[in-house]
């Protein structure tokens, strides 16, 4: 069995490399078809073989049918049974170009719908209609999150028996506390913190959409009030992609949090990263199934992200961290303020999330699911 994974850049792929390389190590041959952001060498020094081919995040007409013709000629030269696309722009060009090349079977996963319960007018109506365009070119539709699943099913974007749910899942060979025992002393000493601090953490695409803007506002409020707590912020620039990308430093200036936050980009040690938080939050607008949530808990960190569709099929409020009002900072600063106070009410939910996670969110079972799927497809 050959399948071709299209992604728009090589940076979404190699954050999903854990899977890939589980569908290899399960006989499946693999090849990663994405825009070249600077990863392909990292790929493929996992063993995976990468074709680059031109791929812009957002909208842009010329490089969207350059994008076409060179996935099409993709597909075909490489003699691949699955063609299997991905968010967000493979929503638009994937299954159309697959069903083009006569890829035998042709699959999706959203991995967050591009419109939410908070989505309204203009803006929601292409967004439904490219979710739409995408479940009517693709065999069968995957999910990250249930209420992206139950939405699909009850809209009737497709028959039920090509929707499915196969769920997020962290690497638990990589994100495991026991595999850093000494972890969080030496990050944390290698990023400055003292410790005695707080540390409050992001880990995010660098937009707006994922609630950049108000992390920096809740992290100058919080300062003013708290000299103990810290502020590290770990993200992917999307500075020549995406029209709402923001540059951190400047926003933290902007707030005047420049010398209470350290900000990084495209680490590659994130258990680490992780195990030096107190807290990890995450005030996004959108999501389907947050990853970084899923990796916090992991680590055993607490976690408080926005109360939206996706957000609380990870967070059980009060049980496996806290849900604060969408694009609400006072809700946002209460929230961290509260647990930064309360040591044992963090303890309490870091060990609820790493239970929840363990129990449901690990890439084994995902990727089982999705052998799965892929056999009956095919008929196998």
């Amino acid at each position: 069995m050959r399948v071709a994974h299209v992604f728009p850049t090589d940076r979404v792929a190699y954050l999903m490399r854990a899977r890939l390389m589980r569908l290899q190590e399960s006989g499946i041959e693999v090849a990663v078809i994405c825009g070249d952001r600077g990863y392909v060498e990292h790929l493929r020094n996992c063993d995976l073989e990468v074709l680059p081919i031109p791929f812009a995040r957002e909208v842009a007409p010329w490089t969207d049918m350059r994008c076409v013709w060179a996935l099409r000629e993709a597909l075909r030269a490489g003699s691949f049974d699955i063609m299997h696309s991905h968010n967000p722009k493979g929503t638009l060009l994937g299954p159309f170009t697959a069903q083009w090349a006569n890829v035998p079977l042709v699959v999706h996963t959203v991995h967050g719908f591009l419109f939410n319960e908070n989505s309204r007018g203009l803006h929601r109506m292409a967004a439904v209609a490219a979710e739409r365009w995408c479940a009517h070119w693709s065999d069968h539709l995957l999910f990250q999150s249930e209420a992206d699943y139950d939405y699909a099913v009850k809209a009737r974007f497709k028959e039920p028996a090509r929707l499915h749910w196969i769920g997020n899942g962290v690497d638990e060979r990589r994100f495991d506390p026991e595999r850093y025992p000494d972890a969080r002393r030496q990050t944390r000493a290698s990023l400055g913190f003292g410790e005695d601090e707080l540390v409050v953490g992001m880990v995010t695409r660098l937009v707006r959409e994922k609630g950049c803007v108000e992390f920096f506002e809740m992290a100058a409020r919080v300062a003013e009030r708290n000299s103990r707590v810290r502020f590290l912020l770990v993200g992917i620039s999307e500075r020549r992609e995406q029209s709402d990308a923001i540059d951190a430093a400047a926003v933290a200036r902007q707030f005047g949090v420049e010398e209470r936050c350290v900000l990084l980009e495209d680490r590659l040690d994130m258990p680490e990263l992780y195990m030096s938080m107190d807290l990890c939050v995450l005030p996004s607008y959108r999501e389907g199934l947050p990853r970084c949530l899923l990796e916090a808990g992991a680590m055993g960190v607490a976690a408080a992200a926005t109360d939206i569709r996706g957000c609380r099929e990870v967070i059980v409020d009060g049980e496996t961290g806290l849900l604060f009002p969408l694009k609400d900072v006072g809700g946002f600063v209460a929230v961290v303020e509260r647990m930064l106070a309360d040591e044992k009410l963090r303890a309490k939910l870091a060990q609820g999330g790493q239970l929840r996670t363990r129990e449901r969110y690990v890439e084994s079972l995902v990727t089982e699911r999705v052998v799965g799927l892929y056999k009956s497809g095919l008929g196998a």
